[in-house]
C-alpha cells in the first residue's frame, strides 16, 4: 500500500509542478510583453528561465533542505543526506543533458509532424546568431562545471561558482541589450488571474509571478521527498532517478511549449526556449552543487556530460561551419539520449 501511495503522490506532484510552472511562465511572458523585449530575449531568457525553474529548484531544495535541517536541529541524517546529495547532483546534470538531447529531438520531430500535416514547411526559419550565441556561452560554462569535478580544492570550487553567476549575468545583459526586431509576433495567452483583461496592470502580473514561484518551490520540496522515498522502496540509485525521472518530470513538460511554437512557425521562440535554458542550467544550478556538495561525478554523471557536449556539439558545428540548422540535425539528440538510457538500464540491472 505504501508503494502505491508514494507513486500516487508523485504523479500528483508532477501535475502540480507543471501547473505552478504554467502560472509562472504565463506571467513571465506578460513581463516580456510589458517591457517590449525582443523574441530572442523572451525565448532565451524569460521563457527559458521560467520553464527551467522546477528542474532548477529540485537540486536547490534537495541540497539546501538537508543543510538547513542539520543547522536548525543539530542532528545529522547520513542516509537522507546521501540521498539528497545524489538527487541534487543528478538533477543538476540531468537538465542540460535532457535539453541538449531529448528536448531538441522532440523539436526536430515536431517539425516533421507539422510539415506532414501541412501546418508548416520543413525549413526552420531562425536567426542562427541567437543560437550560436547561446551555445557559445553554454560550452565554456558547462565545461568549467565538468572540470570542477576533478579539482580537490573547495576554495577553487567556490571561485568557479562565483564566476558562473557573473558569467550568466553577462549573458542576460548581452541578450537583453540586443536590438532585434522580431519577425514573429509573440502570442500571449490571457493572464491567468485576470483572464478578461487585455492589458492587466503590472502589479497584477508581478503578483501572479510571485504566486507561481511560491507554488514551484513548495512542489519541488515535496517532489524531492517523493523521489527519495521511491529510491528507498525500489532500491534504486537516487542519482539515476534524478538524472532521468526528475528532468523529464519537471523540465520536459514545459518544453512542450517549444513544440507548440514549432506548430505556430515561431521557430526562434521554440529553439531559444531550449538553448536559453541550457545556458541557465549550466550556470545557476551548478553553483549550488559546487558550494554544498563535494562535486565529484561518478561514471553515469560523467557520461551524461560527455553525451550532452556531443549532442550540442553536432548542432553548434552545423551552425558554425554549414551555417544552417535542419530538423534532421536536431533528431541526432535522440540517439545520444538512447545511448545514455541503455547504459543506465544495464548498470541498474547489474547493480
Amino acid at each position: 500500500m505504501a508503494v502505491f501511495t508514494t507513486l500516487f503522490f508523485t504523479v500528483v506532484l508532477l501535475f502540480a509542478i507543471v501547473w505552478a510552472c504554467a502560472v509562472f511562465t504565463n506571467a513571465i511572458e506578460w513581463v516580456g510583453h510589458r517591457f517590449k523585449l525582443s523574441d530572442g530575449a523572451v525565448g532565451s531568457v524569460l521563457a527559458a528561465v521560467g520553464t527551467a525553474l522546477p528542474e532548477t529548484l529540485v537540486p536547490i531544495v534537495a541540497l539546501l533542505g538537508g543543510a538547513i535541517t542539520e543547522w536548525t536541529t543539530g542532528h545529522q541524517a547520513p542516509h537522507a543526506a546521501e540521498h539528497a546529495e545524489h538527487i541534487g547532483v543528478g538533477a543538476i546534470l540531468g537538465a542540460p543533458f535532457l535539453l541538449s538531447t531529448l528536448a531538441l529531438f522532440l523539436v526536430g520531430a515536431a517539425v516533421f509532424y507539422f510539415s506532414a500535416n501541412q501546418k508548416r514547411g520543413i525549413v526552420l526559419h531562425i536567426d542562427l546568431h541567437l543560437f550560436k550565441r547561446d551555445l557559445t556561452y553554454f560550452f565554456p560554462a558547462y565545461g568549467l562545471v565538468f572540470l570542477a569535478s576533478f579539482i580537490p580544492s573547495q576554495t577553487i570550487k567556490y571561485g568557479i561558482a562565483a564566476f558562473l553567476l557573473l558569467f550568466y549575468a553577462l549573458y542576460v545583459y548581452r541578450t537583453l541589450k540586443i536590438e532585434h526586431v522580431p519577425d514573429e509576433e509573440f502570442h500571449l495567452e490571457p493572464l491567468m488571474i485576470a483572464p478578461k483583461s487585455k492589458e492587466p496592470a503590472t502589479a497584477i502580473i508581478m503578483l501572479q509571478m510571485v504566486l507561481g514561484l511560491i507554488g514551484i518551490i513548495v512542489m519541488a520540496h515535496l517532489f524531492v521527498q517523493q523521489i527519495s522515498s521511491l529510491a528507498t522502496i525500489f532500491s534504486l540509485s537516487p542519482l539515476l532517478l534524478s538524472l532521468i525521472i526528475a528532468p523529464i518530470a519537471t523540465e520536459l513538460p514545459e518544453k512542450f511549449n517549444s513544440i507548440v511554437w514549432i506548430g505556430k512557425k515561431k521557430d526562434n521562440l521554440a529553439l531559444g526556449n531550449i538553448t536559453g535554458a541550457m545556458v541557465f542550467q549550466s550556470c545557476i544550478p551548478p553553483v549550488v552543487g559546487l558550494c554544498f556538495t563535494p562535486w565529484v561525478l561518478d561514471d553515469q554523471g560523467t557520461l551524461s556530460v560527455i553525451l550532452c557536449f556531443a549532442s550540442a556539439g553536432v548542432i553548434f558545428a552545423s551552425i558554425l561551419f554549414r551555417r544552417i540548422l535542419t530538423p534532421q540535425i536536431l533528431l541526432v539528440g535522440g540517439l545520444f539520449y538512447v545511448i545514455f538510457l541503455g547504459y543506465s538500464v544495464m548498470k541498474a540491472m547489474q547493480g
